[in-house]
Order: structure tokens, then sequence, then C-alpha cells
């Protein structure tokens, strides 16, 4: 890897810990560049940095690039810089770009769609099954799925746009040789071998901090057309993603979910304030003008085989627990238990909190 003088110190500078971050891009242009700044560390940067920040730089400073450099290698990552040709464009207009990216694996061409779907790590089954559901369906029509490796409903949105051998990118709160969570490292292994992207802003290194999350999702959006919510309680992170679409001219969809769960807060409210409403991924491919609507994509009215099978018929309109459908099918319990499990096998049904079951749509 050769980079010139002024990149390798973009790549320091942009690897500096989180303590200097709010003032990197502040004195990259007070100072006219990275490489003024290596060059500059003078009493009058410590005046404008104060001790604690500049102390950080210092002892960044101090181990120069080696360690990142070296991580890189190893990796197999990539540095994008922003105004080069390989920085992704959907980026550069954004409030705050990152300086330097840090990539393994491979974007995107700039033509093609890219929804960000996000939302609660404490996913329901519901929210779960409809994140993988939803984007199975966006990455079979083409367009890259993007979200932030988190558990719940990132790894389903992920695992949805696998599911379908799409592309899909994975935005870290923590370096790209960092994964987060540990049981979702299978999860990233399979999006790079299916031709996707893992990205961060961080040094490869980095631990996941809580604070790197909502500064993260500016990314998630950035990257993306639209975005997507599943699931998520109204003081949640995943309402900085929100925002962030917002202020950088997205357009913000959201799935309907009971009105008395606490995963459905946010996704109604936004549904009140003017989101679009999502329930498959038609919806999503018709508004953003990528495909037309296949007629009746919406019916939830009982197909020939749920008309024809008592559970199917009975779980076509709402979930019922199993006491319920043994009232409803006629069905002894033991009848019920082995039939459910068939359907569940199959694909045409899921079971739920509080013993309870419902169709997979």
């Amino acid at each position: 890897m050769d980079f010139t003088d002024e990149q390798l110190a973009r790549i320091w500078l942009q690897c500096a810990p989180m303590g200097a971050w709010n003032r990197l891009n502040a004195l990259r242009q007070e100072w006219g560049g990275a490489l003024n700044v290596w060059r500059n560390f003078t009493p009058a940067l410590y005046e404008s940095l104060g001790h604690e920040n500049f102390a950080a730089l210092a002892d960044s400073r101090a181990v120069r690039c080696g360690p990142v450099l070296r991580a890189m290698e190893a990796l197999n990552a990539k540095a994008l810089f922003l105004g080069e040709e390989d920085y992704p464009a959907s980026l550069v207009p954004i409030e705050n770009p990152p300086d330097v990216l840090f990539l393994r694996g491979s974007l995107p061409t700039p033509d093609t769609p890219a929804v960000a779907i996000v939302g609660s790590r404490r996913a329901t089954r519901y929210g779960f099954s409809q994140a993988r559901r939803i984007a199975r369906e966006l990455a079979e029509k083409g367009v890259t799925i993007v979200s932030g490796l988190a558990r719940g409903v990132d790894a389903a949105a992920h695992w949805g746009a696998l599911d379908s051998h799409g592309r899909t990118i994975a935005v870290l709160g923590s370096g790209v040789g960092m994964l987060y969570p540990p049981e979702n490292k299978e999860l990233a292994e399979r999006i790079l071998a299916e031709g996707g992207a893992i990205v961060s802003e961080l040094a490869p290194d980095a631990p996941p901090f809580p604070y790197h999350f909502p500064v993260r999702n500016r990314i998630i959006s950035g990257l993306s057309d639209a975005v997507l919510l599943i699931e998520a309680q109204r003081k949640s992170g995943t309402h900085f993603t929100v925002d962030y679409a917002l202020a950088q001219g997205r357009e913000v969809f959201a799935l309907p979910g009971n009105v008395d769960a606490p995963g459905s807060e946010l996704p109604l409210a936004l549904l009140k304030e003017g989101a679009a409403l999502c329930t498959c991924g038609e919806d999503i491919l018709c508004r953003m003008g990528w495909k037309e609507k296949a007629p009746e994509q919406n019916s939830f009215l009982p197909r020939e085989e749920e008309e024809q099978d008592p559970i199917l018929r009975a779980l076509a309109l709402e979930e019922k627990t199993l006491e319920e459908l043994i009232a409803e099918t006629g069905l002894s319990a033991s009848e019920l238990g082995t039939q459910l499990t068939l359907l569940e096998i199959s694909g045409k049904v899921e079971r739920r909190a509080g013993r309870a079951y419902a169709l997979c749509r």
C-alpha cells in the first residue's frame, strides 16, 4: 500500500482517539490539511485543542501510522479518502462526512439503489422475521441492504440480503478488524464472501465504545437512498439514524406493529408524522420509483391452501395462542403440536412470544 504524506497524515488524524474526534474537521480546516496539523505540533495547536485532546493526538502521533497500516494489510482493507474517486459519492454531501473510510470487501457502483434497514437490538420474532423478509425481497431486485451488524434487526437485515445472495454493507461502531458483537463474526464473513462490504471510519482495531454507535449512524443513512425502521422505542439509538436520514434528505419508511408493543413506539410515531408505510419490499420499490408495484401485493386474505388447512385458516388474520388454536381447529394438543412443527419447518408459520403462532408473510 503506497500512500502520500498527506494521505498518511489523514489516516493518522482519522484514527486519533475519540476524545479529539469532534475537532478533527475543524483542525483540518484551521490548519489547511492533516499534514499541516502533523507538522505544526506547536503551542498554538495546544491552545487550540486543550490539554486532553492535545495529549491524545500526541500519543497517537508518537506511534505514527505503523500499527494501522499493518492492520490494514492483515485485513486486506483499503482506505478511501474524501475527495478522491473511489470515495462513496453519497457520503460527500452529508454533514461531517468521514475524511477517511476504512473498507473491507467492495462497495456497489454509485448508481446501485440502497436501503438501510435499522431497528432494535432486542427485536421481537415479528421484527426479526419482517426485517429479514423485506431485506430479502429488496435484495432480490438488486437493492443493496445497509445496516450496522448489531444484534436484532441489523443482523436480520443482513441475513435477508444474503438469503437471496444479494449485496449488503455493514457499517461498524468499531474498527473493521474488531467485529462486534462476536456472535456476528460468521455473518460478517458471509457478507464479505457474497461480495458485500464492511466499513468504518474508526481505526481498524478500535473497540466498540457506546459513543461510537450514534455517530456511525450518519454513515448508515448516508450510504442509503432510503431508511426503513422496523422496531424501536422512542428513546433508542435508532432515532439518531432517522434524524440523520431526514437531515440528509433520505426517504424514511416505517413498518407498523401492534399499537401496544414497546417496539412499535417509534415506527408508529414516525408514521403519524408522515413517514411512508412499508409492509413489503414492493412498497419501497414503488415509492422510490425503482419498480412498479405488483397488484394486490399486500393482500392478507386467505389463499387456497390456507382455506383448506384449519391452522392456516385460523391464523389468516392475526396470531393465536395454542389454547385459541385448539378451540378454533378442534385438534387435540398433541395433533396441533405436530402440525405446528411441520408448518414451522416448511416456513409457513412462525412461533412468537407468549406461546403464540402467526403466519409467515
